[in-house]
């Protein structure tokens, strides 16, 4: 391993010099360097100085092909046209103003695309979302407790950084274990499970759920199980919530309720909905999301919420660009290029294992991908401990042949409406080349 290591590294520092300086002066302004614990690896990061399509340049000048897209909101690639005209549009407006009129558009885009979005809140991050969605939840049943499914993440808030594996435990230092306790845990598609904890407890005020399970693995869902969740949660009066910020827009227009024509109570959006600006929002019934609606009838529950920069012209104006280019996409076909060059991409990997007899697994939902390395049953249970450290290496790797596959400390790939059948081709080719260049079969 160590060979194989020091021979990845020192390549990578021969390729991305001015990125191993640079590191060096941004961990005495940046706690470690960065804004995020996945922009690190090891021996160092590089740093991006800007993009166009499906390609992303560094500081020291290399290209590359991009997989990784800022982490999934770049579903349109860097720099779309589109989304840049319309944050140019509306440029003269300012940065931020109270209660910019395009509000109103982007809101009505939202409902007009997203099925359960008869009402509309935008937020400024996929965690906010999620943080007001179980509030609205709650203030409307009256109740506390939220269920929450092994191997789904839904952002930072201490509440739901717990039972990301197959375990309740928390995810990371200084969290309190009393955070969690209104938090119970369930496995993901065990709805016999899932019906005897609604019948012990009877203060559920919602269920949440990530229709694409990605943090666990990317392991979907079926249409089948989501509307036995439907009608559970119909039936005891739960709150259902569709934690859409990685599969809002990435697998339909309207996101994973109109791919599996399965409507939610809320569900939040983040990621995808401005194509790169922050942004996020809470969309649902108009009955829930009355408890933010100061025109609510007498007896309503009253729920704070606000933010600052909530209404961030660039934001909002990049979203009405965003969502426009989606429906256009989708009009003429986008989607189904989106899902086949992510069948290729799966297909090309696994093959490229396959002939150096590496046992390898790949999920592919849509435009998304991710790899495990073992030979075991693909199962979340079985692969949520796997040590990435291998495959950490062989995505660094990839980052010398000029492909972000992914970042090493993520796993996460994606694909963007820009990557043409010819990026596929090219990043399989450097797979190929890769896997030639180093022995990783010794490594498992």
């Amino acid at each position: 391993m160590k060979d194989i290591q020091q021979e990845v590294f020192t390549a990578y520092r021969k390729r991305t010099p001015a990125s191993g300086a640079y590191h060096e002066r941004a961990r005495r302004s940046l706690a470690g360097g960065t804004t995020g614990n996945l922009r690190y690896f090891p021996p160092y990061p590089f740093y991006e100085t800007g993009g166009r399509g499906a390609r992303v340049t560094d500081l020291d000048g290399n290209e590359y092909i991009d997989c990784f897209l800022c982490n999934g909101p770049l579903l349109l690639g860097h720099n779309h046209p589109d989304v840049i005209a319309a944050i140019d549009r509306y440029s003269q407006t300012g940065p931020l103003v109270v209660n910019p009129p395009i509000i109103v558009d982007a809101a009505e885009l939202v409902q007009e695309t997203v099925p359960c979005a008869e009402r509309v809140r935008f937020l400024n991050s996929g965690t906010e979302s999620v943080i007001m969605a179980v509030r609205y939840a709650r203030a409307y049943t009256g109740k506390d407790k939220i269920v929450k499914f092994y191997g789904h993440y839904h952002g930072q808030d201490d509440q739901f950084l717990a039972g990301l594996g197959p375990t309740a435990d928390t995810f990371g230092a200084g969290i309190p274990g009393r955070i969690t306790a209104d938090t119970i845990h369930v496995g993901y598609g065990d709805f016999a499970a899932l019906e005897k904890t609604i019948r012990e407890h009877r203060d559920i005020a919602a269920v949440i759920l990530d229709p694409a399970m990605h943090a666990g693995g990317l392991w979907g869902s079926s249409r089948d199980y989501l509307q036995a969740l439907r009608e559970l949660t119909t039936i005891h009066n739960i709150v259902l919530i569709f934690d859409e910020v990685i599969t809002g827009f990435r697998l339909a227009p309207g996101g994973g309720q109109s791919y599996y024509g399965v409507t939610p109570d809320l569900a939040t959006l983040g990621k995808a909905i401005a194509a790169g600006e922050k942004l996020a929002a809470v969309t649902g019934r108009e009955e829930i999301m009355r408890v933010v609606d100061p025109l609510a009838p007498a007896g309503t529950p009253r729920v704070f919420q606000s933010g600052t920069a909530n209404d961030g012209t660039a934001a909002i104006a990049a979203s009405i660009g965003a969502i426009n280019s989606y429906r256009d996409l989708d009009a003429d076909s986008g989607y189904g290029h989106l899902f086949t060059i992510g069948e290729k991409l799966a297909a090309g990997i696994r093959q490229a294992f396959k002939k150096r007899n590496i046992p390898c697994h790949v999920n592919q939902f849509g435009p998304m991908l991710q790899i495990f390395l073992s030979a075991e049953k693909p199962a979340f249970e079985n692969y949520i401990g796997l040590d990435p450290e291998v495959l950490s290496l062989f995505f660094l790797a990839l980052i010398n042949e000029g492909v972000i596959l992914t970042l090493p400390t993520s796993g996460h790939i994606y694909l963007s409406f820009a990557h043409t059948h010819e990026d596929i081709d090219e990043i399989i080719r450097k797979v190929n080349l890769v896997l030639d260049k180093y022995d990783f079969s010794s490594l498992i």
